[in-house]
């Protein structure tokens, strides 16, 4: 099995995006605890065209749809920025909505997420002093859109490819940058949460180094 873990880049006024910056920290500097499995886990940007709305949505999906093919993985955990947010969540649905408008006419209001054991996973984080919470709403933007997207790509092809998503504050560096009063997690705690999300897959799906 192949784990495919994905960040987006900077997008609207801010200046740093945390998934992409987790997703570089994590690459420059692997985690120990990562190493067994490091042949089975690719880490990934999904890169967008951020003009407008079409764009977003238009560049966002030729990059997923790159990246599957590139890649060919059992597992999805794609990652997004809740700049709003305290807590790192665990998204369990996605809805058939895009900025006010239908991702697919054709495919059903919403799709849960299929990564399995999520509660589990949240007490792990818990239990080691990360704020983390179970999330029934991923938003009607990007977020929300690559996950609907993966699981819809799963159902039409047959794949079984399991699919999750993982939202995260910002950082205290992305705090200190800049001029808004927004809740934030160290970098150290994302990259914690993000080994026991893989450590999880690992358990739960079987993914092999």
């Amino acid at each position: 099995m192949r784990l495919l873990v994905t960040g987006f880049p900077k997008f609207d006024k801010y200046a740093e995006n945390s998934t992409q910056t987790l997703i570089a920290s994590i690459l420059a500097e692997s985690p120990p605890e990562l190493e067994s499995l490091r042949g089975s886990v690719a880490f990934e940007i999904v890169e967008f065209d951020n003009e407008d709305s079409a764009s977003q949505q238009k560049t966002m999906l030729e990059s997923l749809h790159m990246l599957l093919k590139k890649h060919d993985p059992s597992v999805c955990l794609f990652c997004g920025q809740a700049a709003s947010r305290p807590w790192i969540t665990l998204e369990t649905i996605a809805i058939n909505v895009f900025k006010g408008e239908l991702i697919d006419p054709n495919g059903p209001a919403a799709y849960w997420a299929t990564l399995p054991g999520q509660e589990a996973l949240v007490e792990a984080m818990q239990s080691e002093g990360i704020p983390a919470k179970l999330s029934h709403h991923a938003g009607i933007h990007l977020c929300n859109h690559i996950l609907y997207t993966g699981l819809r790509h799963a159902k039409q092809t047959g794949s079984g490819m399991t699919c999750g998503f993982l939202h995260l504050p910002m950082t205290n560096t992305q705090v200190i940058s800049g001029e808004e009063n927004r809740p934030f997690v160290p970098l150290s705690m994302t990259r914690r949460a993000l080994v026991l999300a893989i450590e999880h897959v690992h358990r739960q799906l079987g993914l092999r180094g």
